[in-house]
């Protein structure tokens, strides 16, 4: 029994140790970021990651695509939003969408890619909000 455990606390040994974040995790970072700045906007669909690299110690640098799926049209979402509380705020809302993804339709997918910072922290690896 003892056996069987050590290659098991080895491997999590070295990972814990890892010069970069696991595709994995960074998937889940970049994703999360992602939902939490478009909502209920859009999904994320086959995400990827391209490549990476390492220009300094505990600084990993993640070259990623994905698609946005758009889950309802910028006129849609204008409707909905001039029906609900503060019609400015809402015209702002829109307006910065606009700028951000252009006109837009339900359904649609957009590609996306980026570069994505991570800093190695005592908590571990953490992506950079620096977009």
């Amino acid at each position: 029994m003892q056996r069987a455990l050590f290659p098991i606390l080895a491997l999590l040994l070295l990972a814990a140790c890892a010069n970069r974040p696991g595709d994995g995790e960074i998937e889940r970072q970049i994703t999360a970021r992602l939902l939490r700045e478009g909502g209920s906007l859009y999904i994320v669909e086959n995400f990827r990651k391209t490549n990476g690299f390492e220009p300094s110690q505990n600084v990993y640098v993640a070259e990623v695509e994905y698609d946005l799926v758009f889950q309802q049209s910028l006129a849609d979402l204008a409707l909905n939003l001039r029906d609900r509380g503060d019609p400015l705020l809402a015209g702002l809302d829109l307006v910065a969408l606009g700028l951000k993804y252009g006109q837009f339709q339900a359904g649609e997918r957009r590609h996306r890619a980026e570069k994505a910072t991570f800093h190695k922290t005592e908590r571990g690896w953490l992506l950079q909000n620096d977009r």
